[in-house]
């Protein structure tokens, strides 16, 4: 293994005798952290502080830490090195092995530079990615570099064995008891003026992303509150008015009329609506986005549309955009998980009472609610699945709208892994959050390669682990009561968001003129999709023939064209094939 070589260091370094610590993100609570292990309390240099807390505390001492960061600690004393992941993965740090040499980067793009580390895909890595299946914890696209798993160290010892400890975890266990349900709000806001506030640090305006639901809303409110009376810039995607674009009773496919509510009620809050009109290069060539993130984009639809307002915001001279993508996740939790934990433990009262709420809430009888929401999620994922194929029931969207070739499903197992997993299934409300933790924290790191393709930083205080884990803590009947879901977040935004945004019961729906965009580039699809056969990688891994089947039946009417096969099975089909195809040398 030989001493360390520090190539490059993205945010900071600090030495300390003969050891040396590099971090590569930010530090959220650094002031609180120093306070507790320096006597004058002033905080330092996140690297120098990282240093000190890991020599003097271990390294367990990283729960402690708020923020997206990654670092690599080398102490000469004991000949080890140390690599560590936040707790939800934003950052993490990749390693592979050239010859006898580890290497290691918090970036995936800087490994694949090095001469010698083969760029073979990892099969298994990219059916997950197109059936939105969990892949394993240290798995990348590429076989021969891993990835330390989220919230955990890995110790390489000096003969070269590789240890990995989880250094933090939610307590699974842990409920919070007050006799008063104003006591859980009144904490609940406490943690949301905490997590806007920590990212509300660092030069430029703020710029925050607004939309029609509650958690971009909590975000932008909130900071438009904590600095008030200063300026506060809201920017609002919405699709161009002479744009057909999906619509559906139970969506949002408009946010301007709810963003211009929220806006109305912050006199300091700079409100203005941005429509993403035509394309964008990488629209046409995938390249870049390639480049960018080392691979593929899940949501690629999404990172053309999103370019308009980040274009707006480095107009403005914003460095980072807020908003609220894990919302619904923590603050927003819609709470219906919580009839299935009733009926674990046996509360059949309250059971029955939250139940024949929502039946009336939603039109449904007392008894489909319990078998659908209470009984069935108490099945293990496999028994569900057997039971809707004998109802004649579809099989999850995921699983429907997947461009992956059933041949390539069947020699993944990748189906298997999805019921093992239970995903698409619902479980109590523990299973549930089990399940997506396990997702955000194995999604590829996308913070860097986010700030690098628009130019502006991405930050969710909806993400901040304090508010994590309170809400994982905040027990099931805090989120639903009398048949209203989230109910939690509801109160907590009363004083902050206007009625008609509180008591929404549509969601949102990103690029709701999809099919639109997706037309502009029609003869380009329809090309592309037809070329397919003649790219080996491509004709293994999608379902080639069902793509083509898509491209040929091109819908007319916007309204009533779902994003599943369109959007998903042909669109990030299609860009998945576009990488297939360039890593391959040629136009195929």
């Amino acid at each position: 293994m030989g001493p360390v070589q520090l190539a490059a260091a993205a945010t900071g370094t600090s030495r300390d005798g003969g050891s040396l610590l590099a971090v590569h993100g930010r530090i959220d609570n650094a002031h609180d952290l120093a306070a507790s292990l320096t006597p004058d309390g002033l905080p330092r240099h996140d690297a120098s502080l990282l240093l000190a807390m890991i020599r003097h505390r271990g390294p367990d001492e990283l729960a402690r830490c708020r923020g997206a960061f990654a670092l690599a600690f080398r102490d000469e004393g004991n000949g080890r090195l140390l690599l560590a992941a936040d707790p939800l993965g934003r950052r993490t740090v990749f390693h592979a092995r050239i010859g006898g040499l580890l290497v290691f980067s918090s970036r995936l793009r800087t490994l694949l530079a090095l001469p010698g580390l083969p760029h073979d895909l990892d099969d298994g890595y990219l059916a997950a990615l197109l059936s939105d299946v969990v892949p394993e914890p240290d798995a990348t696209l590429y076989a021969a570099i891993r990835r330390v798993p989220a919230a955990s160290t890995m110790t390489v010892g000096a003969d070269g064995t590789l240890a990995v400890h989880r250094y933090w975890q939610p307590d699974w266990g842990r409920r919070i008891r007050h006799a008063r349900d104003e006591t859980y709000v009144e904490e609940a806001r406490a943690l949301l003026d905490q997590a806007v506030a920590r990212q509300l640090r660092g030069p430029g305006p703020v710029v925050c992303e607004l939309s029609a639901g509650l958690d971009s809303g909590a975000v932008a409110a909130t900071a438009a509150r904590l600095r008030a009376p200063a300026t506060i810039h809201a920017l609002t995607l919405a699709p161009p008015d002479d744009a057909p674009r999906f619509n559906h009773p139970t969506i949002i496919s408009d946010e301007r009329p709810g963003a211009a509510a929220v806006a109305a009620l912050h006199p300091n809050m700079v409100w203005e609506a941005v429509s993403p009109r035509g394309l964008r290069a990488f629209d046409h060539d995938p390249r870049h986005v390639f480049l960018t993130m080392s691979g593929p984009a899940r949501n690629v639809m999404n990172i053309g549309w999103f370019a308009f307002l980040m274009d707006r915001a480095r107009t403005l001279g914003a460095r980072a955009v807020l908003g609220g993508t894990l919302g619904n996740m923590t603050l927003s939790w819609n709470g219906h998980s919580g009839l299935a934990t009733m009926a674990r433990r046996g509360d059949w009262t309250r059971l029955w009472r939250e139940a024949s709420a929502l039946g009336r809430a939603t039109g449904q009888s007392t008894a489909a609610v319990l078998r659908r929401r209470a009984l069935k999620p108490l099945l293990p994922a496999r028994l569900q699945s057997r039971l809707d194929d004998y109802r004649g029931l579809p099989r999850p969207a995921a699983e429907r709208f997947g461009a992956i070739h059933p041949d390539f499903a069947r020699d993944t197992a990748i189906n298997e892994r999805r019921l093992e997993m239970g995903h698409d299934y619902p479980g109590c409300t523990e299973t549930m959050r089990r399940r997506w933790l396990g997702r955000i924290q194995t999604l590829p790191p996308f913070l860097d390669p986010i700030g690098e393709l628009y130019g502006v930083e991405l930050r969710d205080p909806t993400a901040d682990l304090d508010l994590l884990e309170f809400c994982f803590a905040v027990p099931d009947e805090q989120y639903m009561r009398g048949g209203t879901n989230r109910w939690l977040a509801r109160r907590v935004l009363a004083d902050r968001l206007p009625p008609d945004v509180l008591n929404e019961t549509r969601r949102g729906f990103q690029c709701p003129e999809f099919l639109h965009r997706m037309t502009l580039q029609r003869d380009r699809i329809v090309e592309e999709v037809e070329a397919l056969d003649r790219s080996a990688l491509a004709s293994r891994v999608l379902d080639v023939a069902r793509m083509k089947r898509l491209a040929a039946d091109w819908p007319t009417d916007a309204a009533s064209t779902n994003f599943g096969e369109y959007g998903a099975t042909l669109y990030r089909g299609l860009h998945v094939a576009r990488f297939l195809r360039w890593i391959e040398g040629g136009n195929g």
